[in-house]
């Protein structure tokens, strides 16, 4: 029975049954949205008002700490206005006064209304609105103290008998409270502020309803709240327009804190679902009336549909193999200039340590010679020339070493030694360096003890914090640079203090860029390369260290280094310095010189001969080996270039000697590339590296870190 039921069912009107099952689903699902658009109405308003309740809170207490200490300051002045009265003024409250004008602008009035003590402040109703009211306790107003918005914290002074004597006020800047306000008051959406109990504004910061600086003077009447209670309300209206509002009643003060959204903000989320949410209704609905239509299609078309589907699909895949090869070319030609960008790069990379090598060997026998010249002048005028050409050979070097330093941080082959190390030595060796700079621009330099131990690099924190005293003392025409630590939980932060002309906001990320000085456009080499900070930001990257900066122009810097303290600092005494090498040897070494270039063979040759060393020279790899073979004993050390003519480096030829004498031979390796993957090589050789230009004096301390040991002469094979 009930199965010919639902046959007569299913054969009575078929398209009339399929509206109503559409027509159906589409109520329960309007339905179903319309209730969760609801509770999420609701939902969005209570938590827009647990927020303002939470951030007033946060304000009142913010507010209590800024006012506090004035309050306490007022009602110090006013007993003694109160005990003595105003002819007591000087000797009783006078110091008391001068006390309280550390908090703000102090002013004493008189019963007429005249200032007696303190600047002239200008309350928003005028000095009468002081005088209103009878009672002596603290009330708290708006007004003006030289043109400055201030919180006008007011206390009147009345005589033995209760009659009133004037009035002593209090003007803490609205700026004091900005800190908190800021972060609640963005001046367009939300705003904050500080209000009397009769809604009147003392301070506050955003635009909406008045509330803000930019007009209005209050919020309306406020309900009533006892001290430290707090209120909120999701339907308060301020100006006609409608906010979310949390109230806060301050303890100690008659003033409320308050914080307010514009519902129009608050539900603009809900809002934007609620328009998503027609949208898929709509979709929803013309895609169950589309099924519905594809029901009702008649079998004598689906013949024809299967027909232009596939006529459909066979010109879909012509335009799907049309624009795939489209794509294909798009995509040779990317891969062309992707490859063009690529020798591009490396021939400017090329280009570059290229250059930087030519540059240094000039610069190499410069130095070689002028060491030489100056051993042999004697008269003043001659050597005051020769200085001056050290002085210019100087400023080159600095540049180079410094590019040197920047490309072998970039190039990965240094390797930090991490270990627990006392602050106090750091501090002591850096302020030893670079008191003398100070004094000579009359700056005073002061750095203060810390006994922390932190887990760093020595020496890399060491020139860290070097460079930043370098910078710190450049850019500080008058008074002084502090160096200091603070203590932040499991971190130690490292700052050094200047009082130079401070940093423009706008440049603080531009001063870690490479070749950027600031108030240098002439670039003037006596005040640096612009290369300080981004190696200290290099440096600190490689240790996990963060660098921080704060500035305000004309007020000085603050650069800060945060460093991890040490698992445990129960250790007091430091641990210290290794010996960086042996004592000078005064044995005769046998020392082979691989050089191409003849005029920096030459000088090499000279600078060693007049050290009292015995000296080989060759012009390439295998020359160095035949002049081994036939030399009467080992070499002590090998000193050669890098870039060698023949098919071996430098290195290779310190190697191929190695093998060819059955023990391994000191090597010195003197290079102007500083290619990151030629100083990796080098240091993967396990020779010592020096980059051109090299001092004599970096010269002999690497030749002393070397081992002394002497080979014995090489005995003639028998015939």
């Amino acid at each position: 029975m009930i199965r010919l039921s639902v046959n007569a069912l299913l054969n009575f009107h078929p398209k009339a049954i399929l509206a109503a099952i559409v027509l159906v689903m589409t109520l329960l699902g309007g339905v179903a949205w319309g209730g969760l658009s609801l509770v999420d109405y609701v939902s969005t308003l209570d938590r827009a008002e647990r927020g303002t309740r939470q951030a007033a809170a946060f304000l009142e207490g913010h507010a209590d700490a800024v006012l506090d200490g004035g309050a306490a300051a007022l009602a110090r002045v006013a007993d003694r206005l109160e005990e003595g009265g105003f002819a007591a003024l000087p000797d009783h409250a006078l110091g008391e006064a001068l006390a309280a004008s550390r908090f703000g602008a102090l002013s004493i009035l008189d019963a007429g209304g005249r200032t007696v003590f303190g600047p002239s402040i200008h309350p928003d109703g005028g000095t009468a609105s002081l005088f209103q009211g009878a009672d002596g306790g603290l009330e708290l107003l708006h007004g003006q103290v030289d043109g400055l918005d201030s919180i006008l914290m007011v206390r009147r002074i009345l005589g033995r008998e209760g009659i009133l004597e004037g009035a002593v006020l209090l003007a803490l800047p609205s700026s004091s409270l900005h800190t908190v306000l800021d972060v609640f008051g963005d001046g367009r959406h939300s705003v904050a502020g500080l209000f009397r109990l009769d809604g009147t504004r003392l301070a506050g910061i955003g635009g909406a309803g008045g509330i803000g600086t930019g007009g209005g003077t209050g919020i309306g009447p406020l309900p009533t709240l006892e001290p430290g209670a707090e209120s909120g309300d999701g339907d308060w209206s301020v100006a006609g327009q409608g906010v979310v509002i949390g109230l806060k009643r301050m303890r100690d003060f008659p003033a409320v804190a308050a914080v307010a959204l514009p519902r129009s903000v608050v539900l603009e989320p809900w809002s934007n679902r609620l328009q998503h949410g027609f949208m898929m209704v709509g979709v929803s609905v013309v895609a169950l009336f589309g099924l519905a239509a594809l029901g009702w299609a008649s079998l004598r078309r689906e013949a024809a549909a299967r027909d232009a589907l596939r006529d459909a699909n066979a010109r879909l895949e012509q335009r799907v193999e049309e624009r795939t090869a489209d794509l294909r070319s798009l995509n040779q030609k990317l891969v062309r200039a992707l490859a063009e960008k690529e020798r591009a790069n490396q021939a400017k990379a090329r280009f570059l340590s290229a250059a930087n090598h030519d540059l240094r060997q000039p610069f190499q026998a410069l130095r070689l010679f002028h060491h030489l010249l100056m051993e042999r002048l004697k008269e003043p005028r001659e050597r005051s020339i020769a200085e001056k050409m050290g002085e210019a050979l100087d400023s080159g070097e600095k540049l180079l070493h410094a590019l040197l330093e920047v490309a072998t941080l970039d190039a990965g082959v240094v390797r930090p030694n991490i270990a627990d190390v006392p602050v106090a030595t750091v501090l002591d060796g850096v302020a030893a360096e670079f008191r003398g700079l100070a004094a000579d621009k009359k700056l005073d330099l002061r750095v203060r003890g810390c006994t922390a131990m932190v887990r760093t690099d020595a020496t890399l924190l060491t020139r860290m914090l070097g460079d930043l005293l370098r910078n710190a003392i450049a850019y500080t025409p008058a008074g002084g640079v502090v160096v200091g630590c603070r203590r932040r939980g499991q971190w130690l932060r490292i700052e050094v203090w200047d009082t130079g002309s401070g940093i423009a906001a706008e440049h603080l990320d531009a001063i870690f860029e490479d070749f950027v000085q600031l108030g240098n456009p002439e670039r003037d080499r006596r005040r640096g390369l612009g290369l300080g900070l981004p190696k200290v930001r290099r440096k600190a990257a490689l240790l996990g260290h963060a660098v921080e900066v704060r500035s305000r122009p004309g007020q000085g810097s603050v650069f800060s280094i945060m460093v991890p303290l040490a698992a445990s600092e129960s250790r007091t005494d430091a641990v210290a310095a290794a010996p960086a090498g042996r004592a000078e040897g005064s044995d005769t070494r046998l020392i082979l010189i691989v050089e191409d270039d003849p005029v920096q063979s030459a000088g090499m040759q000279l600078l060693l001969e007049s050290w009292g060393h015995d000296v080989l020279v060759a012009a390439d790899g295998p020359a160095a080996l035949a002049t081994l073979r036939a030399a009467p004993r080992c070499p002590d050390v090998i000193l050669s270039d890098f870039r060698l003519p023949g098919p071996l480096t430098g290195a290779e030829t310190v190697t191929r000697a190695a093998e060819q004498q059955g023990r391994p031979i000191p090597g010195i390796i003197l290079t102007g590339d500083t290619a990151p993957e030629r100083i990796r090589e080098a240091v993967a050789v396990g020779c010592r590296l020096l980059h051109k230009p090299v001092t004599p004096d970096v010269l002999r301390d690497a030749l002393n870190a070397l081992g002394t040991e002497r080979q014995p002469l090489r005995q003639p094979s028998a015939a």
